[in-house]
């Protein structure tokens, strides 16, 4: 599969310290570029816009980039920059409230990445703070959330649902639009690879975030968690190409330095051996992240036609959207019911959820996703959103059937992806 030249100079755009090489393929590219609006709104759209803003000044063919163009890259530059400052600010008054309980906290994705690998937090996108803590301090670190002002967000699910979750972390916290998430396992028991909590807590590093001290996950598990969390939205339908442009500068970064057979046996110890090289090989083929060839030639029979065609459509923007049902994680629990009772009544509850999480779930999101619905100045479409909300809620049974839809669609996209 081939990409157009407007794809090429996106993905061309992740790495943080390009290579002279990869400086000339960008200025090679842009002289080709037909469709900017495509590309820059895919660029934005990917979280890759602040990358391609901070190499302006070192393409001599910028010159041909339009002006709304670079215009568009500074804005997003900015206010990706202004966000991630507060996040930092609020980070930082977590953690030292945590340090107060004597409670150790590591780090995780962005938070940390931000700052220690892309070296400049107004390059990296983040939606929220993870931080994973020990199992036995994650309620504390709940409550010290409440106790600073954070609201814990409810997915309205039923309580039957609820009390078969396994929490791998909390419910979203929120304070004046930052959210913070915690963890305490990277992820579910159910899935086939296993990454040992007392292990990761062994292998931490000690780190500085935001001046504050706290722990971040060892070299190897940083990288396998990048690429299981990425795993998993991949196959859900989900993918933020923050999590590729992660994987590519962080092989960056330990470029020349990285024991790969000591990686592999890591990841046979996880059993994710097949997860995590099967994003490095595509993050090697489609952005040139920097991976000896001889890991290519042993691990590229994991990058399918299959896998690239769901590349190029996530590219695209396939999955955007916020209507996708976790099938699979609803099976899993499914077998794991012992009573036919039991199952009979989870069935009925994923099949027929509550009022409240419809109303969130499906009108709530298809107000704010749907542009033509956006509140703007005139008092018209003011109205018009207005009536089409009470409308929508009047009749909010209806959306049955599209979830439903959405069930049978994410069975076959399970049955396809796997």
């Amino acid at each position: 599969m081939e990409l157009i030249p407007e794809d090429q100079l996106i993905l061309l755009s992740v790495k943080c310290k390009p290579s002279i090489l990869e400086i000339d393929q960008l200025n090679d590219l842009i002289p080709l570029i037909q469709n900017w609006d495509y590309l820059i709104q895919t660029c934005i759209n990917r979280g890759i816009g602040p990358l391609l803003y901070k190499k302006l000044p070192l393409l001599s063919n910028s010159v041909y980039i339009p002006e709304n163009v670079k215009t568009r890259l500074h804005q997003i530059y900015y206010q990706i920059l202004s966000r991630s400052t507060l996040m930092y600010d609020y980070f930082s008054k977590v953690i030292l409230a945590f340090h107060k309980k004597n409670i150790s906290v590591i780090a995780l994705k962005g938070i940390y990445l931000s700052e220690w690998l892309y070296q400049d937090i107004g390059l990296r996108l983040m939606s929220d703070i993870d931080l994973l803590v020990k199992e036995e301090d994650g309620l504390n670190c709940v409550e010290i959330l409440k106790n600073l002002g954070f609201k814990p967000t409810d997915k309205l699910e039923s309580e039957f649902v609820k009390a078969q979750r396994q929490v791998v972390h909390y419910d979203p916290m929120v304070l004046n639009g930052i959210s913070i998430e915690i963890h305490i396992r990277l992820h579910k028991s159910i899935e086939r690879y296993h990454l040992d909590n007392d292990s990761i807590w062994q292998n931490v590093s000690s780190a500085v975030v935001n001046n504050v001290p706290a722990y971040t996950l060892g070299k190897f598990d940083l990288l396998i968690h990048l690429c299981i969390h990425l795993d998993k939205h991949f196959k859900e339908g989900s993918v933020q190409f923050t999590c590729f442009c992660d994987i590519v500068n962080l092989l960056e970064r330990f470029s020349g330095e990285m024991d790969w057979e000591k990686l592999i046996e890591v990841c046979k110890n996880y059993n994710c051996e097949k997860e995590v090289f099967k994003y490095i090989v595509l993050s090697n083929r489609f952005m040139n992240a920097t991976v000896p060839d001889s890991i290519i030639e042993d691990y590229k029979y994991l990058l399918s036609e299959e896998v690239e065609r769901l590349f190029f459509k996530y590219l695209e923007g396939y999955g955007s959207e916020q209507h996708d049902i976790n099938v699979s994680y609803h099976i899993v629990n499914l077998a794991n019911l012992n009573s036919f009772r039991d199952k009979f009544r989870y069935s009925w509850d994923i099949v027929f959820p509550p009022k409240a999480f419809m109303i969130q779930k499906y009108i709530n999101q298809f107000i704010i996703h749907n542009e033509k619905l956006i509140i703007n100045e005139k008092t018209f479409r003011n109205r018009l959103l207005i009536i089409n909300y009470q409308l929508l809620i009047k009749f909010w049974w209806l959306w049955y059937p599209y979830r439903w839809w959405v069930g049978v669609k994410g069975m076959i996209k399970l049955t396809i992806n796997n």
